[in-house]
């Protein structure tokens, strides 16, 4: 899974509320398989900055950051935001902003997150004359913080019926999770959040993921529940190449 993380920074003269947001962003914790979309060139911007350029250590870090960046765009011009929650900005910072937000559009299996602008609202609805998409906003003036965010998509493990043997339950036979240890969850939770993050797409509590147990050699599969819950199974060569052939493929199976 990739997350595609649009944050907006405005200049705040109210240095307190600078921070605050800077805090909430937290970009240095920010997960491996989030990218970072930024307008224009990113280390021309980070040398407009007198406080980053102030510290050597501040600006090694934003440069290292997981960045792409956005090219303008003269369709980005024409998007529509519900709510509009750019109405109050100037022209040039409307026009970054839209950039940012027109590139997510056009991100593919992504969970996506625009990060910036002082709003309360959950989602906002990006529309353009070629497509449509909602994107999660995040207020960094709020309370919670961005990494809070990320980490309330982290799936959990529950394993209720799978366990390393396969049983039968009455009639029923119930596969094996060979990597479940009841004393032990560690390995079964590796794989769980591999096949999160290898998941190319968004995830909700209807998304099956996969990944292959290469300790027990074989493919395995992680059916939702609610909230963030899965549980795993293994499944057979034949089974995976019908429902995961990315990840067949990514194994070389």
């Amino acid at each position: 899974m990739k997350v595609s993380l649009a944050p907006y920074m405005p200049i705040i003269l109210d240095y307190s509320s600078y921070e605050v947001a800077f805090h909430n962003l937290c970009l240095f914790d920010l997960p491996n398989y989030v990218t970072f979309y930024v307008p224009g060139k990113w280390d021309e911007q980070l040398v407009e900055s007198d406080d980053i350029m102030s510290s050597y250590e501040m600006y090694r870090l934003m440069l290292e950051l997981p960045v792409e960046e956005v090219s303008p765009n003269d369709r980005a011009t024409c998007l529509k935001v519900i709510p509009d929650v750019l109405k109050n900005m100037s022209k040039q910072d409307r026009d970054s902003v839209c950039l940012q937000l027109y590139a997510l559009m056009c991100v593919p299996d992504s969970r996506r997150i625009f990060a910036g602008v002082d709003s309360h609202t959950d989602c906002l609805e990006i529309l353009s004359d070629e497509r449509t998409a909602v994107i999660r906003h995040f207020d960094p003036f709020g309370k919670v913080t961005l990494l809070s965010l990320l980490e309330s998509f982290i799936p959990r493990l529950e394993q209720l019926k799978h366990f390393h043997a396969n049983r039968r339950v009455g009639n029923k036979a119930v596969a094996a999770f060979s990597a479940y240890d009841r004393n032990d969850e560690s390995y079964a939770k590796r794989l769980l959040m591999t096949a999160f993050t290898d998941h190319e797409g968004d995830v909700d509590d209807r998304t099956y993921l996969y990944t292959y147990d290469k300790r027990n050699k074989t493919f395995v599969e992680f059916r939702p529940g609610r909230n963030n819950v899965y549980h795993g199974m293994d499944i057979s060569l034949e089974e995976a190449r019908k429902k995961a052939p990315l990840i067949v493929r990514k194994f070389h199976k």
